[in-house]
């Protein structure tokens, strides 16, 4: 074999690994365009079902609002006052939560519309990561604020029934013992730290289930596309 035919062969063998090369960075974005997409999909799919569990939400407000708080006058025969000061509270914790959503859902949608996912996959992924943490920050400030809405509703909920009961008895509440406050304070605190701590963890546990696991496929889907543009 002369030196010409040699280089030729030489080409044709570079060619042949060039072309493998190729086919298998190509592979490569195809396959991570199918992961993006199928990430995409999923979380569609949770804000479809965060958006109806928000509507039941407002529902639950509306009805909470115009029936629910009419209820012990029912029961008790008799108008309940409840402390003005929690109605603001409870307008901004309510506020809070769907301004928190809302905010996420829209800047989800900006972002899909923004950025495709056949040629700027790597701009999409990284816009729905700063979303989900930024919204994954908004939600833990929201569900602190809800917890605190809990405590303050259910410490004054505690002292409105026990208000109605020593009235019914013809004292006042200064005029009960010591040891009869501490006991009525100490049931409160028992049915209220489990049931702090249960909405706690189970609203962390809905968002986790909804969103927070696709932070590390994100996190992954990132790393792998960076790693094969070094590559080229």
């Amino acid at each position: 074999m002369d030196l010409k035919d040699l280089k030729s062969a030489w080409n044709k063998y570079s060619s042949q690994e060039m072309d493998k090369h190729r086919l298998g960075k190509e592979n490569i974005h195809e396959l991570l365009k199918n992961r993006t997409q199928t990430l995409v999909e999923r979380i569609d799919r949770n804000i479809r079902i965060g958006m109806s569990v928000l509507l039941l939400f407002i529902v639950y407000v509306i009805i909470d609002s115009l029936f629910l708080t009419k209820l012990p006058e029912a029961i008790v025969h008799q108008a309940v006052e409840y402390p003005k000061w929690l109605i603001p509270i409870d307008l901004f914790s309510t506020a809070l939560i769907v301004t928190t959503y809302l905010f996420f859902a829209i800047r989800y949608f900006n972002i899909k519309r923004s950025f495709s996912i056949d040629l700027q996959i790597k701009e999409l992924l990284k816009g729905i990561k700063e979303t989900l943490i930024t919204y994954r920050r908004m939600f833990y400030l929201a569900v602190i604020i809800l917890l605190i809405n809990i405590v303050v509703s259910f410490i004054a909920g505690a002292y409105v029934g026990l208000k109605l009961k020593t009235d019914s008895m013809n004292i006042g509440i200064e005029s009960l013992p010591v040891s009869k406050i501490l006991t009525i304070a100490g049931i409160a605190l028992a049915a209220l730290i489990p049931l702090v701590t249960l909405t706690f963890f189970l609203l962390r546990w809905g968002f986790n289930k909804l969103y927070g696991r696709y932070l590390g496929k994100l996190d992954e889907t990132l790393q792998e596309l960076e790693e094969s543009e070094e590559s080229d």
